[in-house]
């Protein structure tokens, strides 16, 4: 167990705040909680720390004047109002920094408590302490509470009282869950699992059933189910049969070996009122335990873990997912929601004459809502290695409408904080990035999908058409195909993804999730899913005024197009009609309150969802959607072709996106991936349960088909559409395949997107006669844009073209001069540790290949020092939660868009000098072939300093000799500050440039907790060179190709930038080497074919790499 002690030199520091003790008012701090997730929340509907206060006297006390605080140096921070507590009266104090002080109302300090346990002190009007409540670390969602009340020892309970006497049992130790001798993952022979514990007194109670381990159900739980149902009028009722589950006391070890031989549990209980399917072997299996200790009756947190023993190694090469789930939460007969149960029983019984048995409405399985959510324990393995990668409880609950009468269904898993203090998914579970999502790199998920199966068709087409478009648009569903196993049992193929939900759009899209409006619409009918009556009232007041007006207006469109995303809106109608999907499944969500000019902006967007009834040829769905005009909710498309902008820009999308990622070779090697990779597990998954329109090899066919001809049928639909007098072959070339690419309306004829070759010049797209395109040029680093030739003779970069008749049209580029570029750059995020004293920090960013570095020097001698010292996190510099966007550089960090969500910054804190030392910040900046040195940097203070001070080290002493603006003032906001030694020879072509940032300010030795923020610092400069020379003749070698997992980069010049795609276009790797060998792993991605981009010197090489 983890224990504690209070140190004899606690009180020590009470002689900073008062000459004595006042025992006389008998209020004591009582209870606190420093890590509230579920316990309680307050008035707001948050969970946030608490103090509870406790008269254990006999008279009234008037807190009016109290002062209450974290930092024994400022013993009111806060100070209570005008309230009295009442003899054997409990206060509850919210520590949440809110900082509300009516009295007889909810009182919030401004301050909040560290999980980490501060010092909690209680000051009386005149200086005098009260009580006080000492450090203590404790876990999330256990309290620190005095028992007796008032006066006793403190203790740790798992059962608080916040607000109430502390009666519930109090631990005088942190309880620690049970160690398993083994980790999760897969063996090749058994073993015996060992539990133990480090506390004698403690009882281990384990489970091997997926139940929640309780001591107080060692003789089991019993529970009704049934595995036969009155489907007819004529039918003989099904029995009710009888299970339980059961709890063990650890007394000798577990055995854990392959139980595949054994007889199914699961698997022979019915999932739906069809008649019973048991598979004919049994299913393979892993051996599941859950374990957690108890002390006094008290209980710990449950450890779960999975184990495969598989003598023959792992036969999955795709993700396995262990859910381990009480029995009775599953087939209960009244309870269960993965069940016909009781309800399809009472329908029967209240229609006998209804032969409509099959439909989900009248079963268990129906029920939804947080109602219906029961706890689960989720564990993920990688493919291959089945290293286990995500281990965290949640909750569950059963997922679709009609596909909900599935025998094997889909199940959405919830993270929330009272199932774990790990409140998301964490883990990279998808290959993709989300496209154009302002956090591409997130690995949180509040919810995952488990949708293996559908009801309306087949659904690998509802994988593949999610998967030709996922790369261009975001409003379909990122797919990845797995095995699941409940309580370790092999229960089938699923497939993980993505859930559209506020959660969702607040991860990926850097939005806040209570600002989220989603509307739900399938077919005509549409209803609010996230948000209020208002907020659907707002989708129909834009739905009607696109029905009421004239879209052929250009002031009205305008404002159409103020409040709709037009390229989501137009995605998404592309990928309907090329799909024929037969169910028009679809959200529009917005923000409701602007927040950004990205995403945030208040404009509706689309996603897109169930392709299983696609392939739907009978009907021409680009007249269908265009002229429809009796469902009001549908008829979006054929109001807006009214306006002859968006007509244009529908087509050139369409016709973008038939010629690249609707090409016929990467829709069909999409299909054939599609079956490839979840071809080995068919037997076992028909072993499990035989399901119709699951990947059958016709079904494979009518894609093949599909991919093959219906571009040519779809632009055959457009033309007669739109009344166009047929298509042209525009032929796209450029100069020099190094230099630039050309971008065409909304797609860049590079190899990186989806569907255009690695080798993509000369280009040709089939477009439509007489509407007008657009042609961009986009040059290289190190080049320019020159001047169109062929049939187009320009210098513009962007020029639009009307073809009538084919067209041959090439970008020229050349050579640029050289720049001012950013040289080095400081990203103050995530990856610098929190709470810790720092004495250097490397430059995140190097353009060249050189080491730019931060060097700190403290005030204080000794620095940095340990959490034992007086001193630690004193005159530091550190990691402060403070983001800026001001002086980013995107380019600095592969791109990437300013995001709250990732950045932090740096703070100096106070004191600023002792004695003849002062807090220093050296900048050693090489600057090799390199001349105009500019030095930049976001501030602010809260009053540690007021002026910043740069000088720059000249080969002997620090000199300010030439440079302007040597001293600034320091705004109590962030402000960006340049420093300009362009002038300066000693900054030019220096590899031991070094510049040197101190402070000033009206008293620097005085330390009252403050401090001066920094962000975004960067050095800017230009190459000596006034002509960028690229090397032509950059050599890169690959190897080993093909490859298992490691790939092996070797380059005859140094690495810029690698990035990995997928033959999709999907993004999957980048990194920023910055050297002549690099290294990637592909363990975790899925064999097949990738494209590998190198940027080297100004020059880029793409080299196709096979992993087997």
């Amino acid at each position: 167990m983890n224990k504690f002690t209070i140190p004899k030199s606690f009180l020590v520091f009470l002689s900073l705040i008062t000459f004595s003790i006042s025992w006389s008012q008998e209020i004591a701090i009582n209870e606190i909680m420093s890590s509230n997730d579920a316990t309680l929340t307050d008035e707001d509907g948050d969970f946030e720390d608490w103090i509870e206060l406790y008269n254990y006297g006999t008279t009234p006390v008037n807190l009016e004047g109290y002062g209450i605080t974290d930092d024994t140096t400022i013993p009111f921070k806060w100070v209570f109002p005008a309230q009295t507590l009442q003899p054997n009266e409990f206060l509850l104090v919210w520590a949440s920094d809110k900082d509300k002080v009516i009295a007889g109302e909810p009182l919030h300090t401004n301050f909040k408590i560290s999980s980490g346990g501060e010092t909690i002190v209680l000051t009386d009007p005149d200086g005098v302490l009260v009580n006080e409540a000492p450090a203590i670390a404790s876990e999330t969602d256990v309290s620190i509470g005095r028992q007796p009340d008032g006066t006793g020892s403190w203790l740790f309970f798992y059962s608080p009282t916040p607000g109430v006497a502390n009666t519930t049992t109090g631990l005088s130790e942190l309880l620690v869950p049970p160690t398993f001798s083994h980790d999760s993952g897969l063996y090749t022979e058994s073993f015996d699992l060992l539990l133990s514990h480090n506390n004698p007194n403690a009882v281990i109670v384990y489970t091997t059933d997926g139940s929640e381990p309780q001591l107080d159900n060692i003789s089991g739980t019993v529970f009704e189910y049934k595995n036969a149902y009155k489907l007819e009028t004529t039918d003989t009722p099904g029995l009710l049969l009888t299970d339980s589950y059961t709890s063990n006391t650890y007394t000798v070890p577990v055995a854990v070996y392959d139980r595949s031989a054994e007889a199914d549990q699961l698997a022979n209980k019915n999932t739906r009122q069809h008649p019973l399917y048991t598979p004919t072997t049994p299913v393979r299996k892993a051996t599941i335990v859950k374990a957690r200790a108890y002390v006094d009756g008290v209980g710990s947190k449950i450890i779960a873990k999975t184990f495969f023993i598989w003598s023959e190694g792992n036969p999955y090469q795709i993700p396995v997912i262990s859910l381990q789930i009480q029995e009775n939460y599953l087939f209960d007969y009244n309870d269960g929601t993965y069940t016909a149960g009781v309800d399809f029983d009472t329908w029967r019984e209240n229609n006998p004459d209804n032969n409509q048995w099959y439909r989900p409405e009248w079963s268990n399985y129906w029920r939804s809502g947080s109602d219906w959510e029961y706890p689960v324990h989720v564990e993920f393995f990688e493919s291959g290695s089945l290293n286990s990668v995500m281990n965290i409880n949640g909750g569950f609950r059963i997922h679709g409408n009609n596909s909900r009468a599935l025998a094997i269904k889909n199940l959405r898993l919830y993270a929330r904080s009272e199932y774990d203090e790990a409140n998301t998914f964490e883990h990279n579970l998808f290959d993709e990035v989300i496209p154009d999502a302002p956090v591409p790199n997130n690995n949180e998920f509040k919810r995952i999908m488990l949708r293996g199966d559908g009801t309306g068709g087949a659904i690998a087409y509802d994988v593949v058409f999610n998967r030709i478009m996922q790369p261009v648009f975001n409003g379909v569903t990122r797919i990845k195909p797995a095995i699941h196993f409940i309580n370790g049992e092999f229960w089938g193929l699923t497939t993980l993804r993505d859930r559209f939900d506020k959660h969702h759009y607040a991860l990926n899209f850097d939005l806040d999730e209570d600002n989220i409006i989603q509307v739900d619409c399938k077919g005509g009918n549409c209803e609010i899913d996230e948000g209020d009556d208002t907020d659907y009232q707002s989708f129909i007041t834009m739905r009607d005024f696109i029905i009421q007006n004239d879209m052929a207006d250009e002031n009205l469109f305008s404002q159409v197009n103020d409040i709709l995303d037009m390229e989501s809106f137009i995605d998404h109608m592309v990928l309907e009609v090329y799909a024929a999907n037969d169910s028009y499944e679809r959200n529009f969500w917005r923000v409701r309150d602007v927040e950004n000019e990205s995403y945030g902006d208040g404009k509706w967007r689309l996603n897109v969802q169930d392709f299983e009834a696609s392939l739907k040829s009978e009907t021409n769905w680009m007249q269908h959607w265009g002229d429809m005009t009796e469902s009001a909710n549908e008829s979006f498309l054929g109001e807006l072709l009214a306006n002859d902008g968006f007509k244009t820009a529908f087509i050139n999308r369409f016709a973008d996106i038939l010629n690249t990622a609707f090409t016929t070779q990467r829709f069909n090697a999409i299909t054939n991936e599609t079956f490839d990779e979840i071809e080995p597990y068919l037997t076992e998954d028909i072993n499990r349960f035989p399901r119709q329109f699951f990947y059958q090899d016709i079904e494979k066919q009518n894609l093949l088909n599909w991919g093959t001809e219906r571009p040519d049928i779809q632009r055959e639909q457009i033309r007669t559409y739109f009344d166009l007098t047929g298509t042209v072959d525009l032929i796209l070339n450029v100069s020099n395949t190094d230099a630039g690419n050309i971008k065409i309306n909304t797609v860049s004829i590079e190899p990186s997107t989806p569907g255009v070759p690695e080798n993509p010049y000369p280009w040709t797209g089939i477009y439509f006669n007489n509407i007008p395109v657009t042609l961009e040029a986009t040059a290289m680093p190190g080049y320019v844009f020159s001047h169109w030739s062929g049939d187009v003779n320009s210098t513009d970069v962007a020029i639009t073209v009307t073809p009538n008749s084919n067209m041959e049209i090439q970008a020229n580029f050349e050579p640029e001069a050289a720049g001012e570029e950013i040289v080095y750059f400081w990203l103050m995020d995530s990856e610098i540790p929190n709470d810790t004293p720092l004495e250097e920090l490397d430059a995140t960013y190097a353009a060249n290949e050189l080491t730019a570095k931060i060097m700190y020097s403290s005030c204080l001698e000794g620095y940095p020092f340990t959490s034992a010292d007086d001193n630690w996190r004193k005159a530091s510099m550190e990691r402060k939660n403070s983001p800026t966007p001001l002086n980013y550089y995107p380019e600095a960090n592969n791109d990437i868009t300013y995001s709250d969500g990732i950045m932090k910054g740096i703070q100096i804190k106070q004191p600023f000098r002792v004695g003849d030392l002062e807090n220093t910040i050296e900048l050693q900046t090489p600057t090799t072939n390199l001349q105009n040195i500019k030095l930049s940097l976001a501030i602010e203070s809260n009053g540690a300093a007021q002026t910043l001070l740069v000088d720059y080290w000249n080969g002997s002493e620090w000199t300010t000799n030439g440079l302007e603006n040597a001293s600034v003032a320091i705004a109590d906001s962030y402000e960006v500050k340049e420093f300009d030694f362009s002038n300066i020879t000693t900054a030019n072509n220096n590899p031991d440039f070094k510049v040197r940032i101190r402070f000033d300010g009206t008293d620097m030795f005085i330390d009252e907790g403050n401090e001066v923020y920094l962000n975004n610092i960067a050095i800017t400069g230009e190459t000596t060179l006034t002509v960028i020379t690229p090397i032509r003749d950059v050599t890169v070698k690959v190897y080993p190709n093909p490859t298992d997992n490691i790939v092996n980069i070797e380059a005859s010049e140094a690495i810029d930038k690698v990035i990995l795609y997928t033959i999709y276009g999907q993004a999957v790797h980048q990194s920023s080497p910055k050297n002549l060998n690099h290294q990637i792993d592909l363990e975790n991605l899925p064999t097949g074919i990738y494209l590998l981009k190198v940027f080297s010197n100004n020059t880029e090489k793409t080299i196709k790499v096979i992993k087997q």
